[in-house]
């Protein structure tokens, strides 16, 4: 267990999930998938926050919610289903309007992937990005122990050559308490969108940028590409012409 000593006091800086590896988590391999392991990590945290008091059970009483903006996914190790996994997490940075969380996953006694995330927190009344107050703040015990040297990107790029891998219709199963896609449905988006050869065996880091939500009923369509520097780029698109609309995207690499 991480921890600080101040004074001989023992600090404890970080939340602590434990969990198995379940039937839904794992791919066509048996093991631990990046999807099954994001699902994970999103339980993490919410219960984490949820601790603090901020989760989507206490918007009425607090008037806000974290929005997730942004993943960085790393796995080493697979674990086969029913292996037992802990997970530590802890906010990185809260202030101005967002936060940032980062990961440890073990198993067996060895860190076998890490993550960083990024949330901005959301007025229930507006809709719209808010500044984290002085309460919101001090809810959270801040742990600035990076685990990667870059972050999360805020955008992506288009590829004027990228071509359309895979479609579909928005439906119920998509959506989430907040009533738009939930996170995780875009990395099964990608995951469809990617090759044959990619999918089998995605490689061992994934970035996943949002940018709009994707609300119930909306065409959207996944565009393959490779970047210049060899990373497998899928970008979330609806609309056409000059009302495209760029909801996401997403890097195996």
């Amino acid at each position: 267990m991480f921890s600080n000593l101040y004074a001989g006091v023992i600090i404890i800086s970080y939340f602590t999930y434990e969990t198995v590896v379940t039937y839904p988590h794992v791919g066509p391999d048996g093991r631990l998938s990046h999807a099954g392991l994001l699902s994970v990590l999103q339980e993490a945290a919410a219960l984490a926050s949820h601790e603090r008091g901020f989760s989507f059970k206490t918007i009425e009483r607090t008037g806000v919610c974290w929005v997730l903006m942004g993943w960085k996914l790393e796995i080493t190790v697979h674990p086969e289903w029913n292996t037992p996994i802990t997970i530590h997490t802890w906010p990185r940075s809260v202030d101005g309007f967002m936060s940032e969380r980062d990961f440890e996953i073990f198993s067996e006694g060895q860190v076998i992937a890490r993550a960083t995330s990024r949330w901005f927190l959301l007025s229930a009344a507006t809709k719209r990005i808010t500044r984290v107050t002085d309460s919101v703040r001090s809810a959270y015990d801040i742990d600035e122990r990076r685990l990667f040297d870059e972050d999360i990107p805020s955008n992506g790029t288009p590829n004027p050559n990228a071509k359309t891998t895979y479609t579909h219709t928005v439906s119920r199963m998509d959506i989430d308490t907040y009533n738009h896609v939930n996170n995780l449905r875009y990395m099964d988006f990608a995951l469809e969108a990617l090759p044959d050869e990619l999918y089998a065996a995605p490689p061992a880091t994934v970035e996943i940028v949002y940018r709009k939500q994707i609300l119930p009923g909306t065409e959207i369509r996944c565009l393959y590409s490779v970047t210049g520097d060899g990373r497998h780029q899928i970008e979330v698109q609806s609309g056409e012409d000059n009302n495209i609309v760029h909801h996401a995207y997403i890097w195996f690499y």
